[in-house]
Order: structure tokens, then sequence, then C-alpha cells
């Protein structure tokens, strides 16, 4: 059964539910969450993903993250995803702190979205779920930069847009 989200306006008001596959085909804003986990409080290494042929986007490195469902917070979807690739069949760690980054909206990878940024700490054990994650390492941000800019091809748009604001905020 195909996921059901939550259409905002421009200021991220709900102003009705829809396919998701419809609210890519029309262009219909709505929202996503997108987590920075880092490998310790240096924040200097975060995890990168390379995505599950099965999904949009097939084998283009990310980071974690998706669409919130019909219903959810950016905090509550930005949970579900994170447990979903990489804590799959287990719950997430207690231990595990999200602090919200950053909000922007969005006209990448199909997705016209408000998507709200998280950052968390944890080294791991992880657990992907291998129909959307086939492969996933800790790498250091400013060398993800690098690539990004002399590989583009490689990544998500959503990675590169996202990645490229926390450079210009926090870096």
């Amino acid at each position: 059964m195909e996921e059901v989200v939550d259409i905002v306006d421009e200021n991220d008001n709900l102003v009705g539910r829809e396919l998701k596959s419809k609210c890519h085909r029309d262009m219909l804003l709505h929202r996503g969450a997108a987590i920075l986990v880092f490998k310790d409080n240096s924040y200097t290494e975060i995890i990168i993903q390379k995505r599950s042929m099965k999904i949009s986007n097939p084998g283009k490195l990310c980071i974690p993250g998706g669409h919130l469902s019909s219903g959810d917070d950016y905090i509550t979807g930005a949970k579900r995803e994170l447990q979903e690739e990489l804590f799959h069949g287990q719950e997430l760690p207690k231990e595990i702190e999200f602090k919200e980054l950053f909000k922007i909206k969005k006209s990448t990878d199909h997705d016209y979205e408000f998507n709200v940024v998280y950052r968390v700490v944890h080294l791991g054990p992880f657990s992907n779920d291998p129909d959307e994650v086939e492969d996933y390492f800790f790498e250091d941000i400013k060398e993800t930069l690098k690539k990004i800019k002399n590989e583009p091809e490689n990544y998500t748009e959503t990675t590169a847009l996202l990645l490229k604001e926390y450079q210009k905020r926090f870096m």
C-alpha cells in the first residue's frame, strides 16, 4: 500500500493529504526529515548510506531520512526513518538524542518539501534494512563535501543540498 503524506502550504500549515506518488507527480508541497548521524561529538564523521537498487535513486549515496507519513510531526518522522534505515529489526536506542539543526524548503529528487535536518551521535552497531540501504559507512564530512563537488552524480540531490547547507551554517 502506498504511503499517504500531508500536503502543506508555503507556511508549512496542513492543507490536505495525498499519495506520495501524486505529490511527486504534481509537485505538491509536503514534509520530510533528514538525520546527520555523527560518529562522536567532534562532529567530523557522518554516516553515508548507499541506497538499495530497489528504491528511488538506486545506488546513490545519501544521508538517512525520508518522507513524513500523514499525521507525523518532524521528530516522529525522523525517528521512524532512522529506525527503519539503520536500526532495522530493533528498537531505536533510547540514548540517541535528536538535535534540530535547521529547516529548509527544497525542490530536489522530485520532492517539493519542507525538510527538517537533525543531528544525532551514535557509533553503532547498526542494522540496515536491505530493501532501503545496501551499505553504509562513516566518512569525514569535509571529504564527503569534496566528493559531492567533484562527483555530484554519485549522490542524491537532497543529500548534496542539505550537506552544503550544513556547511554554510556550521562549518
